[in-house]
């Protein structure tokens, strides 16, 4: 085996460890989402046991808000377009979403593994490639 083909599988198992940095990086913020969607669906479903909520001002201050309609909430449905829904509607959509996180999640890991399997190949590969090297044997090139 050449020295150009070592450095080719070498490449490629620094592209593999990219694309792993990618994936983690959209799993961060897939986790991200769900938790701001868990703790909305959380905060609309304590609007049915008080009307009282608290509301931040900034900088740690939060006021203590009568809410007027605990039935509906105004939602953001993308381009700055809001929308009143009732708030089990939302909560449903929301439980939805969380789902379809979840499914993303999982394809997402699931495209890790795969990736992490193809560098151990790679690697296994090289490492028995260059030890036939090292005892001057040539390997045969794939």
């Amino acid at each position: 085996m050449k020295n150009e083909e070592v450095q080719k599988q070498l490449y490629q198992i620094e592209i593999y460890k990219q694309q792993i940095n990618r994936l983690q990086e959209e799993l961060g913020k897939i986790e991200i989402l769900k938790l701001e969607i868990l703790k909305s669906i959380e905060s609309m479903e304590g609007l049915k046991q008080s009307k009282e909520i608290l509301i931040p001002l900034g900088g740690g201050v939060f006021t203590r808000v009568k809410v007027q309609d605990c039935e509906n909430v105004i939602v953001n449905v993308g381009a700055d377009v809001f929308v009143e829904k009732s708030i089990e509607e939302t909560i449903r959509e929301f439980k939805e979403s969380s789902k379809e996180l979840s499914n993303a999640e999982n394809k997402i890991k699931e495209q890790i593994s795969k990736t992490l399997a193809a560098i151990e190949k790679l690697q296994k590969e090289l490492e028995s490639k260059i030890a036939l090297m090292e005892k001057g044997q040539v390997p045969e090139s794939n």
